[in-house]
This record gives structure tokens, C-alpha cells and sequence, in this order.
């Protein structure tokens, strides 16, 4: 692939175009800028909600549109609206709630730019098995609410992700069993303590295809770029399918190419012999 065929570059945040520590390496800066200048537009795909996007990518000139929600949103940051929402029935969102609410599980709802989390259960988020930086980015991230999810169902819009977790195995069955139960669903590991819930029409893959569609890109001219398991498809989708060297071992077993490590700016590091082809 030449740089004149490049026409979008996908790229999941975490781990994948984010350091780390949640930094955006300086390589990845530049080739901002460098894309911008050549009209190669730059997606950000990500399980965040829109306003989970680091600012500086927000703002910038080469980025239009965000792929969010793992895929259950694709938004327009010019126009400033959605151009594709996926949600989760509100019954399912019931059921699973039903379900697993007995148990010692957060149960967060994406809607309306905000994850929220119920405030009784948010002292779960310090007995998780996570890392610590990951620990205090999900409880900075989150919007409390003292209601049930379940009751917060009509007072906001359409939820396009359930980010669900387990302080013990028990649970993690528990959410398991309560996901089967609905074909419609499917859920994402991305960490130990974590399943992320969405319509199964709700994935970065459909979102590249769909937006590629609504651009006009031939697929083959896209590259995307991820490290888990919420980026499989997308990897797949693509025209060149990218792993981080840091990526999980069973997503890079399906990757087109591997790129260097997150923490080194992996992204620019791939695409600069590309653009400079």
C-alpha cells in the first residue's frame, strides 16, 4: 500500500494510539499533522464514549469523524451530531440488569456521552482486578447516578454500550450466562475483570465499512490499527490490518502486519516508510 491509496487510518486509543499512560506519543502528533496535510483523514475507534477522546484529537483538522461505543456510534465532530447509532434494547438492558444486579457487579451505561455508573455500587471499582492507572481513568470517567440503570433507562438516549464488571469469578459467570441468553447481544473481554456488551450490529468492524461506505473509500484503501480484543474486526475488516507489538497474542495472530509498541509511537513508526513511499 502507497501512500496516494491510503485514504482513512483507523485507530483504536488505549494501548494502540495512546501510550501507556494514556499520552499520546510525540511520532503520533506529528503524523497528525502529516496526515492532515494529505488529505488521509484519522479515525479514532474506541470503546470510549465521543467525549472519552483525548481533546487534542478532537480539535484537530484531520480528525472528522469518531467511531465510538466499540462501534455503536459513528459521529460527525463538524456537523456535530451522530450519523449511526446501534443501542441495546431497553428489555435486554432490563433482563441483564435483572439478572445480574444480585451480585457484586457495575453495571455502566454508555448514553448521551457519559458513562454511567450507579453511586451504591461505584466502591466496586476499588475491588476489580485492574491496574491501578486503569482503575483511577475508569472512576474519573464515569457519571455517578442515584438510581438504578434500569431507572435511568427514559430520562436518557439510546445505549450503545454496557461496560460490565466482576470483582469474582462467580460474577464473571454470572454475566456470561446472563449475555447468552440473548443472541442479539455479544460481549468483549478487554481486561481481566471486564465484559463490554453490545448489539451485535454495534462493532468497529461494521463501523469502518459503513462509514468507508458513507465516505466513499474502497476498503482496500483503509489501515487500521488495535491491540485487543474489541479491535478484532476491525483488523479484520480493513484493507491493511495492524497489531501492536503490545497486542493481545490471539489478535495479532490475525493481523495483516505488526507495528511497533504503542509506547513508541507504533502508529507513525508503521506509517511513515507508507507515506513517505
Amino acid at each position: 500500500m502507497s501512500a496516494p491509496s491510503v485514504r482513512a487510518v483507523f485507530v483504536d486509543l488505549d494501548d494502540t494510539f495512546l501510550a501507556p499512560d494514556k499520552s499520546i506519543p510525540q511520532a503520533n502528533l506529528a503524523l497528525m499533522d502529516e496526515l492532515a496535510d494529505r488529505s488521509i483523514e484519522l479515525i479514532p475507534c474506541t470503546g470510549r464514549h465521543v467525549g472519552g477522546v483525548p481533546q487534542i484529537m478532537l480539535e484537530h483538522r484531520g480528525v472528522r469523524h469518531v467511531i465510538a461505543s466499540n462501534g455503536g456510534i459513528v459521529h460527525d465532530l463538524r456537523a456535530g451530531y451522530d450519523l449511526r447509532v446501534v443501542g441495546i434494547e431497553r428489555e435486554q438492558i432490563e433482563d441483564l440488569y435483572r439478572q445480574m444486579s444480585p451480585h457484586p457487579i457495575i453495571f455502566d451505561a454508555f448514553a448521551d456521552g457519559h458513562a454511567y455508573t450507579e453511586a451504591a455500587r461505584f466502591h466496586l471499582f476499588d475491588q476489580i482486578d485492574v491496574a491501578e492507572g486503569l482503575r483511577a481513568y475508569l472512576k474519573a470517567g464515569r457519571t455517578p447516578v442515584e438510581c438504578t440503570i434500569p431507572e435511568l433507562l427514559p430520562h436518557v438516549g439510546p445505549i450503545t454500550k454496557l461496560s460490565i464488571f466482576f470483582v469474582d469469578e462467580e460474577g464473571a459467570r454470572v454475566c456470561r450466562e446472563a449475555i447468552a441468553r440473548h443472541p442479539g447481544l455479544y460481549y468483549v473481554q478487554t481486561s481481566a475483570a471486564n465484559y463490554e456488551t453490545m448489539d451485535r450490529g454495534a462493532t468497529k468492524g461494521e463501523a469502518l465499512r459503513w462509514l468507508s461506505g458513507y465516505m466513499g473509500w474502497d476498503i482496500a484503501d483503509t489501515v487500521a490499527f488495535g491491540d485487543n480484543n474489541n479491535d478484532v474486526t476491525m483488523i479484520e475488516a480493513a484493507g491493511d490490518g495492524v497489531v501492536m507489538e503490545n497486542g493481545e497474542p490471539q489478535v495479532k495472530a490475525l493481523a495483516d502486519h505488526i507495528a511497533p509498541p504503542a509506547a513508541d509511537g507504533g502508529v507513525a513508526l508503521y506509517m511513515r516508510p507508507i507515506l513517505r513511499a
